[in-house]
């Protein structure tokens, strides 16, 4: 995730950069928090979803998706497809406690290679973080990635995106 400002002369700043040399965690949840707010803002102005914005955002100008969340298609079709896999069956109960609970750990595969990545929403990843700096005083974790919320929609436009950067972002 990576933040730009232009200025009135139309010079482009690298905001991430400046802020992650001061404090990397801190400039890491403020950035999550800034983009969540921004998608929850323009949803609300175009009368959608966060979930539907986040999806947009991860097709083609002619509306394709870039990846595939079949779990039965363990050999994707396309060439670049990428595929999500779930811990487990889940239905509709799965996913509100899923939702709840602010986190999911999924495996996603592409290209013949594989990642496990969690995905948190900012609250639950505040409280981990919270957590980890009492008991071992630090946080890491090797994949992870922030949604506004943790459901299928917002995971699987996350995960398109991250595709376009050949999943970079996550190691």
């Amino acid at each position: 995730m990576a933040a730009y400002l232009a200025d009135d002369d139309a010079e482009v700043h690298n905001l991430t950069h400046a802020a992650v040399q001061k404090n990397a965690m801190a400039a890491a949840l403020n950035l999550t928090a800034l983009v969540a707010d921004a998608v929850i803002e323009l949803a609300a102005s175009n009368g959608s979803k966060p979930q539907q914005i986040l999806r947009s955002l991860g097709q083609g100008e002619t509306g394709e998706s870039w990846y595939s969340s079949d779990p039965a298609n363990h050999s994707p079709a396309q060439p670049g497809a990428v595929q999500v896999v779930y811990p487990a069956s889940l239905d509709d109960y799965d996913w509100a406690m899923t939702e709840a609970k602010g986190w999911i750990e999924v495996v996603v595969h592409w290209s013949g290679r594989e990642k496990a990545i969690t995905f948190y929403d900012p609250t639950r990843l505040a409280q981990e973080v919270q957590s980890a700096m009492r008991v071992p005083g630090y946080f890491a974790e090797r994949a992870v990635a922030v949604v506004p919320t943790v459901t299928r929609e917002a995971i699987e436009a996350a995960v398109a995106l991250m595709a376009l950067r050949d999943f970079a972002d996550v190691g």
